[in-house]
């Protein structure tokens, strides 16, 4: 009777660690994928692409200490349910991501509707990973009763923790900053993101610190070229024009000055600076503009792409609330592209 159980129990470990492993090696090709690299880009020591495999680890461990562990209770059920809910959670997310449902023009945090439920989704997935993880460490610790509320806690307590990592990233500020030995040189692309349009087709005052920012880069002869980039909403024009719009008004030279009309995310700015300005045109001086808090940002996605850029923060000075604020949503923004490249 013994040998058939451990036979039984290598039969399920045979199939359950495959299936752990295909998910994330699926999921790595998803984010790359969601992103335009080929797969051959891919660095396991990004801090994103190092999380999914910690977690992963951790869970194959648990899960074959669970299964050759005499003292506690085996269920196979139970490692088959949350293997099947796991596995489904991702792949319903990549169909979500390649079926494009129709869905009202709503913007969530400053981002579409479509973007946000992506996001849930892929999130679910890791938060069953964490819970099935949980499941499986405290079942060998000899906890029997309230298996699952103590599996949901211990996985918020993950997500609480993942969230302060990425918050004090953030909070330890921006690499790569222009230096003045950079300056006075004239060899600079300067990339301003885009930032939300108001009514009157209006820059936001995040916008507006950004083109200053540029336009004085410029004006000390650090840039030899600025991009502006950012798509519209119905209705607006595009960030990058109303941009140039207030740049022009304020008799700045828009000689060299180039639009980019397309773009509706950070992440879609960097992945132009990589394909158009890097690959096509050959500029490998660059330098992004934003605003303080999203700089760090910045820099983590470009690293994914292997971009070498500087970067230069706008004058914008937000109140204590609002950078709590920005702080916690970069931090989520954060989170989201570590694991999921979104």
């Amino acid at each position: 009777m013994p040998a058939r159980n451990n036979n039984t129990r290598r039969k399920l470990l045979s199939i359950i660690i495959p299936v752990i492993i295909f998910d994330l090696i699926f999921l790595y090709f998803i984010k790359y994928r969601n992103q335009g690299l080929p797969i051959s880009d891919f660095d396991i020591l990004y801090p994103g692409n190092f999380f999914n495999l910690f977690f992963a680890f951790i869970l194959i461990l648990g899960i074959v200490f669970y299964s050759y562990n005499k003292k506690i209770e085996y269920k196979p059920r139970l490692l088959i349910f949350y293997t099947v809910l796991m596995t489904a959670a991702l792949v319903l997310s990549e169909i979500y991501s390649l079926v494009k449902i129709p869905l009202p023009n709503i913007f969530i945090l400053d981002h579409p509707l479509r973007e946000v439920l992506q996001g849930i989704l892929f999130s679910f997935y890791q938060f069953i990973q964490f819970i099935f993880i949980s499941v499986v460490w405290i079942t060998l610790s000899g906890r029997k009763d309230l298996l699952l509320l103590r599996a949901t806690v211990n996985s918020v307590a993950i997500v609480i923790f993942l969230f302060i990592t990425a918050f004090i990233t953030l909070q330890s500020g921006a690499e790569n900053k222009l230096k003045s030995k950079d300056k006075n040189k004239r060899k600079f692309t300067g990339v301003v993101l885009g930032a939300a349009v108001w009514s009157g087709n209006q820059p936001s005052p995040s916008l507006a610190f950004r083109a200053d920012k540029a336009a004085e880069l410029y004006q000390q002869k650090i840039l030899k070229r600025i991009q502006l980039t950012g798509g519209h909403a119905p209705g607006e024009m595009s960030e990058a024009e109303v941009a140039y719009k207030y740049l022009k008004e304020k008799n700045i030279d828009t000689t060299n000055i180039r639009l980019e009309k397309k773009t509706s995310s950070t992440n879609e700015q960097i992945r132009f600076i990589k394909n158009e300005l890097i690959d096509n045109q050959h500029l490998h001086n660059i330098v992004i503009i934003s605003d303080s808090y999203h700089l760090t940002r910045v820099q983590e996605i470009c690293k994914f792409y292997h971009i070498k850029a500087m970067v230069a923060a706008s004058g914008l000075n937000l109140s204590f609330d609002n950078k709590i604020y920005y702080r916690m949503k970069e931090s989520i923004a954060l989170l989201v592209f570590w694991f999921f490249a979104l």
